[in-house]
């Protein structure tokens, strides 16, 4: 029998979504499924509620590290950002890692969606290693002209 860690089961969805042709309603459940999913785990008023998947410090962060590669992977072989909903993931993204919030703000400049750059602006300013204007270059890159 196969057994796989959280963590794991994303990384192979991850694998998985790099060559499926599913459709773009297909694609956007699958993207905001997996967005929800983030959010729950990521919330600290559910950390009880899912505490026996996260058996050991640090699995937590494993496996949101390993839902936003699904998510990134997802968003990078379909170009599907603009179809996915990202507002559950903002409000807990004060509690993201420096890997999960860079995948994060680069979701949301995929979006091209210029109401996210104060967001991007702000929350790019927690870790010193990550560049606003990277992001910032990126969504302007792909926002419809104004």
């Amino acid at each position: 029998m196969l057994k796989l860690t959280y963590d794991q089961m994303f990384g192979y969805l991850a694998d998985l979504l790099e060559t499926v042709s599913w459709s773009k309603s297909t694609l956007t459940e699958v993207g905001d499924s997996l967005i929800r999913q983030i959010a729950f785990d990521s919330d600290p008023a559910n950390y009880r509620l899912n505490a026996h998947i996260f058996d050991r410090k640090g699995d937590r962060e494993q496996a949101l590290e390993a839902m936003f590669y699904a998510l990134t992977t997802l968003v990078n072989c379909h170009d599907a950002a603009d179809a996915l909903n990202f507002a559950p993931l903002l409000p807990n993204a004060d509690s993201y890692n420096q890997e999960c919030t860079e995948s994060l703000l680069y979701l949301l400049a995929c979006t091209g969606d210029r109401r996210y750059l104060p967001f991007i602006e702000q929350t790019a300013a927690r870790f010193p290693a990550l560049d606003a204007a990277e992001f910032t270059a990126e969504l302007l890159g792909r926002a419809e002209p104004s």
